[in-house]
């Protein structure tokens, strides 16, 4: 039955733990800026709850705007401009080596509300082309990092004609000339660190970060929280040769991202003992068990020390009644 018991309880921790890794729902992180850059931590999953994997959520953007980017990138077509593309027709622009370490903003002369950039740096994964579609509503994707000398093509999915220009519109006063674009910002895998740190114990553990695939700007960290409670969040390191240092927190320490919550309240219909619950009843029960063992040995090292004295006693008796019975024996021949 024991065993029984086991594999039940085994078997609904891979389930929850599965149910957290696909559910990925987020329900609140906390947004700040550092500097130029925009940073978006929390946990993956939140509500976040003990026991079930989780791990930690960081997106981090700079703020891209003309002194970035130089008078020459911003300007309206300076790097490239396809022709009016109907429905279905394509255009492409392969990315020269004079871009490296620059990010550009693209739209379609079409319609201004759609815009992109492109991050040119020889950390993007590389490719021979990269597909980008135009759609009624966005560019899609529009956000990309690549290598010098990809081939960038864009197709016309949209409705009606469309354009890929670089820069921004070209129409005085539009909403979007003036604005900043937001750039995610890659490898930081390489040079930011993770610490996590259970607020009531002050257990803390420092771990590597991972970049997302196909997502820039975007990386994770592995966790499977075994306590209820507040937890802090700690990303150091360099960002772009700039000292970061920042402490995210979660809402019970008035933070902006979830705490870690019990999963009792889940459980249907028998409700399961907690991880914690079941290391403290094991850490008990060997505890019991040392202690046994250890009044076993000195019940028999009692028992051995008796077993000892009382051969001794029988020695000595022994010894006594000989040596009487040898003074009777001399006694009587002296008579």
């Amino acid at each position: 039955m024991r065993f029984l018991e086991r594999g039940k309880i085994l078997a609904l921790m891979l389930a929850a733990t599965l149910f957290a890794v696909t559910a990925g729902s987020v329900m609140g992180h906390e947004a700040r800026d550092v500097g130029n850059y925009k940073f978006v931590v929390g946990f993956i999953s939140e509500p976040a709850f003990e026991g079930l994997k989780n791990g930690l959520d960081f997106r981090i953007t700079k703020t891209a705007g003309a002194m970035d980017m130089g008078p020459d990138l911003m300007e309206h077509g300076a790097v490239f401009g396809s022709p009016t593309l109907a429905t279905g027709e394509s255009f492409s622009f392969e990315v020269g080596h004079d871009l490296e370490d620059q990010t550009l903003t693209y739209h379609s002369h079409e319609n201004h509300d759609l815009i992109g950039t492109i991050t040119v740096s020889h950390s993007a994964e590389p490719a021979d082309t990269v597909e980008v579609a135009i759609h009624d509503a966005m560019m899609m994707p529009a956000d990309i990092t690549v290598q010098p000398g990809t081939v960038i093509k864009w197709t016309n999915q949209a409705s009606g004609p469309q354009t890929a220009t670089s820069g921004m519109p070209a129409e005085a006063g539009h909403e979007h000339e003036a604005e900043a674009v937001e750039v995610p910002v890659e490898g930081l895998e390489e040079t930011i660190q993770f610490e996590i740190t259970h607020q009531a114990t002050g257990v803390s553990k420092v771990m590597p970060i991972r970049a997302l695939f196909r997502d820039p700007g975007h990386y994770t960290a592995d966790v499977i929280p075994t306590a209820p409670g507040i937890y802090e969040f700690r990303l150091f390191g360099t960002i772009e040769g700039h000292e970061i240092n920042e402490i995210f927190i979660s809402r019970g320490g008035g933070g902006g991202f979830g705490d870690v919550e019990a999963s009792a309240g889940l459980q249907f219909p028998e409700s399961l003992p907690e991880v914690r619950e079941i290391e403290s009843a094991v850490r008990g029960a060997q505890n019991a068990a040392d202690g046994a063992v250890d009044r076993a040995l000195e019940a028999g090292d009692s028992a051995s020390s008796a077993k000892t004295i009382g051969i001794i006693g029988i020695i000595l008796g022994a010894i006594g009644i000989a040596t009487g019975a040898g003074s009777a024996v001399f006694a009587y021949r002296r008579r």
